[in-house]
């Protein structure tokens, strides 16, 4: 950056909503923007609007967002203690991260690439021990492409199935760090798989705590969390110090090629599993809007008859031809012969489209989930390598169990279909006949000549069964079991309870052969068929399966981390709310870690600065390098303490951000009457001659009041303070790799977009001076723009 701070002001807009968060995207020109109604928009730099996303629910608001570090992907946490992945591409949502409590904190951060010395060996090694590539996925050279559930939301699966497969070309880890307001800082690599929590609060002895900041090495062998903890236990209010917990993560840096092996793995499993549940909910759907059509007009019937005699009543129509009084209303005036038809059509067509999804979708990703889940165990065959992640073999092999238990359901259910296909244009060819009957009319030849004995057969053990279902009644207190007229078999299959009427297996060879071999039933191998379960029961059997097989594995890592030590910094909180303090953490080119926050709430007096020399961490103590900075209107600052200065005089902090990991950017508010801002970047390493050092023992106070106070003026080379005139500004936004700034007013309607790094030559030929102010003629948009 020159020693003139060329910036150039690109655009001007105003809002129809308050803003309350900007996260400019590392990768691309893009600024994500969350308003006062929980939306999310996402910008270019000529302001074009690229798509705007409303909250999943009414009364949800943004609390926090990170990019994904490819720009692919962006993290929005909601006040629902819930992390939502969205595909900037399609604008799809991806994935859901649901927390205990309120999420403080979010970020997402990439290993550094290794060496090219460091990753040549590695390959060298493997290829001498004949190490094969075992992260390599290959799953799409056997699995054939899974088919689209509907037009509605095909597409959206089609997109998160795909998401999992670019993870493939992912080289290094990322990981998404997740704050809590009670000290709780969960990570998951690529978003998705749970690789630890860590919990602040068992370090503060009892001190309630709020992630503030957090932030990895470049190996990832060490992470450094932010946290806000008040003065008594357990207390919300007295939020006043600022703790820094250093914990070593070396399994990250370690097992990073397994863990994104079984990353990759989890994401794979995840997406199938989502396209199993909307499978579910397509089928259901289907039965539900035309199959209980019939069972709810035969119920009605059932109703107006005595308890037992709705089979009687059908079987004497059978065998004799006569009908109750009850019966011939019923099928001459509610039924009647038309809505019989429709409703055989009907019915007959819903069975197909059934029929279809069990075979083309249910059958297909249980097998795809199998082939996942059995790669799974094969790895967790591997002790040394992901048996030491916490990957459990006996999981892994429930879970593969699990999901071959419900392929066999899902069998079940297809035989089922079968049958009552069969039966019901039996049932319904033979009631169109007693219909034409009881209306004396004389029917068609055809239709009186396709009822074969053996379909009266399959109709009178079809009828038998109408009285024997007994359901629970759940509004009795008693639990009182009544009869319940059902005509629609496949329908408890659909239901989160046990079959009322399960299959016979009497005839089934297997099941014999099992029940003569108890000892070969018994082996692991063996499927195990769940009898009385119905189809949604199977599902979330799986479902609670699959999902201890990663559970494990975060409280297992959790295991592997270690606290270093931990420094406090006393009353940093004490002006005001701590959620409205910046605090923000870095690494530096140095292997420095960089921290920085205001000394109260915005606009504050002054920042503090803190670097921490990396190597240099210990879990006996820590070298603490910290400077207070204030700031002057330019050509009026001396270096000295703040309150030698006079009063009215000092430029007040409103925000602070790292434009780069060795650059930082403050945001100033000039005096009220002036109602202009000043904006200024300087390099951490102008601050290196006047930090004051000291070794600080662990979990000891940081003496900040012996720090000392210097004016951030002295800092800056000439021309470095730039004023952005006739804005109030409270909130910014920088990207050193894009070279861009974004500037909130105080009113949170109006943003102004800067390049930054200018070259000089634009700057002469627009005719800038030296003093960043309005465009003339510039795009202010119409104050209810939307776009």
């Amino acid at each position: 950056m020159s020693s003139t701070n060329p910036m150039r002001q690109l655009e001007e807009r105003h809002l129809a909503t308050q803003v309350e968060l900007m996260v400019w995207s590392d990768k691309m020109d893009l600024l994500a923007l969350a308003n006062a109604r929980g939306e999310v928009a996402l910008h270019r730099l000529t302001w074009q609007k690229v798509w705007s996303l409303a909250p999943p629910s009414d009364h949800m608001s943004v609390t926090t967002m990170a990019w994904r570090p490819d720009g692919k992907v962006i993290a929005i946490g909601y006040n629902t203690c819930e992390v939502v992945l969205v595909d900037v591409e399609t604008r799809e949502t991806l994935y859901k991260v649901s927390v205990e409590n309120a999420i403080s904190f979010v970020s997402w951060v990439e290993e550094k690439s290794k060496p090219q010395a460091l990753a040549s060996s590695i390959k060298n090694l493997r290829e001498l021990t004949g190490d094969k590539p075992y992260n390599v996925d290959n799953s799409s050279d056997f699995l054939p492409k899974l088919p689209s559930l509907s037009r509605n939301f095909g597409s959206e699966q089609e997109d998160n199935l795909e998401d999992s497969k670019k993870i493939k070309d992912q080289i290094n880890l990322n990981i998404l760090m997740i704050g809590t307001v009670v000290g709780k800082l969960y990570l998951r690599i690529f978003g998705m798989f749970p690789c630890g929590v860590v919990n602040v609060g068992n370090y503060t002895k009892g001190r309630w705590s709020r992630v503030k900041s957090a932030h990895f090495s470049d190996d990832l062998s060490q992470l450094f969390i932010a946290v806000g903890v008040s003065k008594g236990e357990f207390s919300h209010h007295e939020v006043e110090d600022l703790a820094l917990v250093c914990i070593k993560t070396p399994i990250l840096t370690e097992r990073s090629t397994e863990l994104r092996s079984l990353a990759l793995k989890h994401a794979h499993i995840i997406s199938l599993m989502r396209y199993l549940s909307q499978t579910m909910h397509s089928i259901t759907e289907a039965w539900e809007n035309i199959l209980l059509e019939m069972d709810i007009k035969l119920a009605s019937y059932a109703a107006k008859v005595p308890e037992g005699s709705v089979s009687a009543d059908f079987l004497e129509l059978m065998m004799f031809g006569t009908a109750s009084a009850e019966l011939e209303q019923f099928l001459l005036q509610d039924l009647t012969e038309k809505g019989l038809k429709k409703l055989g059509h009907s019915i007959e067509q819903s069975y197909s489209n059934i029929q279809k999804m069990v075979l083309k979708h249910l059958c297909s990703v249980g097998q795809d989930l199998s082939y996942h889940l059995a790669e799974l165990r094969g790895m967790a065959c591997f002790l040394d390598r992901y048996q030491v992640l916490g990957l459990k073999e006996e999981t892994v092999e429930a879970a593969l169990s699990a999901a071959g238990a419900f392929l066999v359901k899902a069998t079940e259910v297809q035989q089922v279909i079968d049958s009552s296909m069969k039966n019901y244009k039996a049932f319904f060819r033979w009631l169109y006949v007693a219909i034409i009957r009881l209306t004396d009319e004389r029917g068609p030849s055809s239709e009186l000549s396709k009822v074969t004995q053996q379909e009266v057969a399959y109709v009178a053990e079809f009828l038998y069964s109408f009285d024997t279902v007994m359901l629970k009644d759940t509004r009795s207190p008693l639990g009182v079991y009544k009869p319940r007229f059902n005509l629609e078999r496949l329908g408890q299959y659909l239901e989160d309870e046990d079959l009322t009427m399960p299959p016979s297996t009497e005839n089934n060879m297997w099941a014999k052969f099992l029940l003569e071999n108890p000892r070969l039933a018994e082996h692991p191998t063996i499927i195990n068929h769940y009898k009385n379960m119905s189809l949604v029961q199977q599902h979330k059997h799986l479902k609670t399966a699959i999902k201890l097989v990663f559970s494990q594995p975060e409280h297992w890592m959790e295991g592997l981390f270690s606290v270093t030590c931990m420094v406090m910094f006393p009353n940093v909180y004490s002006g005001g709310p701590m959620v409205s303090h910046p605090t923000h953490l870095n690494v530096s080119k140095e292997n420095k870690l960089m921290l920085t926050f205001l000394e109260s709430s915005p606009p504050s007096q002054g920042l503090y600065l803190i670097e921490i020399p990396i190597d240099e961490i210990t879990n006996v103590n820590i070298l603490v390098k910290c400077v207070y900075l204030y700031f002057m209107p330019s050509g009026e600052g001396t270096v000295g303490k703040n309150d030698e200065v006079p009063a009215g005089t000092l430029l007040k902090v409103r925000d602070v951000a790292f434009y780069q990991p060795d650059m930082l950017s403050v945001l100033l508010e000039q005096s009220p009457e002036n109602r202009s801002a000043t904006f200024l970047q300087f390099p951490t390493i102008a601050a290196k001659n006047i930090f004051r050092s000291s070794r600080v023992d662990v979990m000891e106070m940081f003496p900040l009041k012996e720090v000392p106070q210097v004016e951030g003026g002295s800092l800056l080379e000439t021309g470095a303070m730039r004023t952005i005139d006739n804005m109030m500004a409270v909130q910014l936004a920088v990207s050193g790799t894009r070279k861009v700034a974004v500037v909130l007013a105080e009113s949170r309607r109006k943003v102004r977009l800067f390049e930054m790094e200018a070259e000089e030559e634009e700057e002469e030929e627009e005719g800038m001076d030296t003093t960043v102010s309005s465009l003339e003629g510039n795009k202010t948009g119409d104050i209810n723009e939307d776009e």
